[in-house]
């Protein structure tokens, strides 16, 4: 996931800052700025934000919300 459509897509579903995204993930909001700058891996947090943005697993956005 290219962390610019994160970020787009965090306020297409009022989402507006990192710690709101961290705070539904259960993480510390630092985690997810390492995950957003690419100094941090994890597939589980990957998926767990695309489900939370509606991102498929492939990366193309949902049609027809």
């Amino acid at each position: 996931m290219h962390w610019v459509k994160i970020k787009i897509r965090m306020l297409e579903e009022g989402i507006y800052t990192q710690k709101a995204l961290a705070e539904r993930l259960g993480v510390n909001p630092s985690t997810v700025t390492r995950l957003l700058k690419g100094q941090r891996k994890s597939r589980r947090l990957e998926r767990q934000i695309a489900q939370i943005l509606k991102i498929p697993d492939n990366g193309n956005e949902t049609k027809g919300k």
